[in-house]
C-alpha cells in the first residue's frame, strides 16, 4: 500500500505517525514544499522574540523520519496530480504513485489590496523562513507597522517589542479577536495590550501606502503612520491552486465529509486546506489550531488505511495561546444570543482577569479564560466528556473558584 501525503505540518506529521503505526508495510511518502523537517509553527513568534531558539522548533528530526521508515521529500513542489493515473508529479521531475493521497499543503497569507503595498518589501508570518526573514531585518528602535490585530499580529506585536522596536498593531475592525473574545474581554485585552508599550488602532483601513521621507501607511480617513518594517497579518487562505483541475469539490477551501474524505476516490484532505461540510455543520473547522489539525491527520491516516473512524469538530474547537505574559484560552461557543444559553461570568478589571463559561443544559459549551488560565483543565474536562456542571454552577464566577473546586473535589 502507497501512501503520498503532501505537506509535512500538523495534520501530515500526524496523518504520518498514524498509518506507520496502523501498518508496518506499507510505503509512507511525505512532499514538503519547505526546506526543513516538521516544526511547531504556532511558536514562531517566541522565535523571532528570543523566546526559543531555532532548532528548538524542531518536532522531528530527519533521523525520527528515517527510524520509522517515512519517506520526506524537501523543497519540493506540486507540479499537479493525476487522479485518474493515481500519481503525483513533482516540479523537479520525480513522480509519486499512490493508493491514497492526503492533502495537507496548508494556507497562504492573505495579501490585501493596499495601493503600493506591491512596490515595497513587506513581510508576513507563515513559516519559519518568514520568521527569519523578519528576525532579520527587524532593528532595536526602528517603528514597526502590523496589519491586522488577530492571533498572529498580536503574537508578532509582542515579539518584535521584545526586540525593541516602537510597534503599532492596525485593526480594521471596531474590535479585535471577535471569533475569540466578547466584547468584554476584548476591551481588558486591549487595555493589556497598550500597557505594554503597544500602539493599538482600532477601525482604521489602510487604503495607501506613502513615500515621504521613509514610508508611512494612510488610512480612510488621512491618517498617516510611518514605519521601517511593515507586517501583514490580516489571515489565511488555503492553498487550492493544487487541486485545479481535478474535480474535486471546493468552497474556501476543499471540502470533505466527516471521514476527511474529498469529492474525489482516495484523496483525503487535513488542516487548513480542509473545510468540513456534514449534514451538521457545513463550513470551515478551524485547522488554524493545532490541535485541530493534528486531529483531522489523524482522522484521515485512520480511514486511509481502512480503519473507519468519524471526525468530531469538539476533539479540535478549543484555541490557547499565550501573549507574551497574558495567558489567554478561547473555546466554542462564546457569544450566544439564543435563549437556551446561560453564561457566568466573572470579571476583575483592575487584575485584568476574565473568566466566562457558557452553558446549555448544565453543559460547557464555549469558555473564555483571560488573565488566568488556571482553570482551563478542569472546564476542558467537563467540555471534552459532556459532564453536568450542576455540582460546580454555583463556584464557576467565583474569584477563587479553581481553589473551591479542589476543595469539593
Amino acid at each position: 500500500m502507497k501512501f503520498v501525503i503532501l505537506g509535512n505540518g500538523a495534520a501530515g506529521i500526524s496523518a504520518a505517525e498514524k498509518l506507520r503505526q496502523l501498518n508496518d508495510n506499507c510505503e509512507i511518502t511525505v512532499v514538503s514544499i519547505e526546506d526543513v523537517p516538521v516544526y511547531t509553527k504556532f511558536m514562531l513568534p517566541d522565535y523571532i522574540g528570543g523566546k526559543i531558539a531555532r532548532n528548538k522548533l524542531i518536532l522531528r528530526d530527519m533521523n525520527y523520519y528515517d527510524k520509522n521508515r517515512i519517506k520526506l521529500l524537501l523543497s519540493e513542489k506540486i507540479e499537479n496530480i493525476d487522479s485518474h493515473q493515481k500519481v503525483v508529479r513533482l516540479l523537479s521531475g520525480n513522480i509519486l504513485e499512490y493508493d491514497k493521497l492526503l492533502v495537507a499543503v496548508g494556507g497562504s497569507p492573505v495579501i490585501p489590496n493596499i495601493e503600493g503595498l506591491r512596490d515595497i518589501k513587506y513581510f508576513t508570518l507563515n513559516s519559519i523562513k518568514d520568521a527569519d526573514n523578519i528576525i532579520e531585518n527587524a532593528a532595536e528602535g526602528q517603528k514597526a507597522v502590523i496589519i491586522g490585530a488577530g492571533l498572529t499580529g498580536i503574537e508578532t506585536a509582542f515579539a518584535l517589542k521584545r526586540l525593541g522596536m516602537n510597534v503599532t498593531l492596525v485593526e480594521r475592525g471596531s474590535r479585535i479577536l471577535p471569533q475569540q473574545l466578547d466584547a468584554a474581554s476584548a476591551e481588558m485585552l486591549v487595555e493589556m495590550i497598550r500597557n505594554e508599550g503597544i500602539e493599538l488602532l482600532l477601525q482604521r483601513d489602510v487604503q495607501r501606502i506613502v513615500k515621504n521621507d521613509g514610508y508611512l501607511i494612510e488610512t480612510a480617513d488621512g491618517e498617516k503612520v510611518g514605519f521601517d518594517m511593515l507586517v501583514i497579518a490580516i489571515g489565511t487562505r488555503p492553498n487550492l491552486d493544487i487541486v485545479k483541475g481535478l474535480d474535486i469539490k471546493t468552497n474556501r477551501g476543499i471540502l470533505v465529509n466527516n471521514y476527511m474524505e474529498t469529492s474525489v476516490k482516495d484523496i483525503y484532505a487535513a488542516g487548513d486546506v480542509a473545510e468540513l461540510q456534514s449534514n451538521n455543520n457545513v463550513g470551515i473547522v478551524s485547522s488554524y489550531i493545532w490541535p485541530n489539525a493534528l486531529a483531522q491527520g489523524k482522522c484521515a491516516a485512520s480511514n486511509m488505511a481502512g480503519q473507519v473512524q468519524e471526525f468530531s469538530s469538539d476533539a479540535g474547537f478549543s484555541n490557547a495561546v499565550r501573549l507574551r505574559d497574558i495567558p489567554f484560552v478561547s473555546m466554542g461557543m462564546i457569544n450566544p444570543v439564543e435563549k437556551e444559553y446561560e453564561s457566568l461570568v466573572f470579571c476583575d478589571k483592575e487584575d485584568h482577569i476574565y473568566r466566562k463559561v457558557v452553558l446549555r443544559d448544565n453543559k460547557i459549551k464555549g469558555l473564555i479564560l483571560l488573565g488566568d488560565t488556571s482553570a482551563a483543565n478542569i472546564l476542558s474536562d467537563f467540555v471534552k466528556n459532556g459532564k453536568d456542571i450542576s455540582q460546580i454552577k454555583d463556584i464557576i464566577a467565583k474569584k477563587d473558584f479553581v481553589e473551591k473546586y479542589k476543595a469539593i473535589k
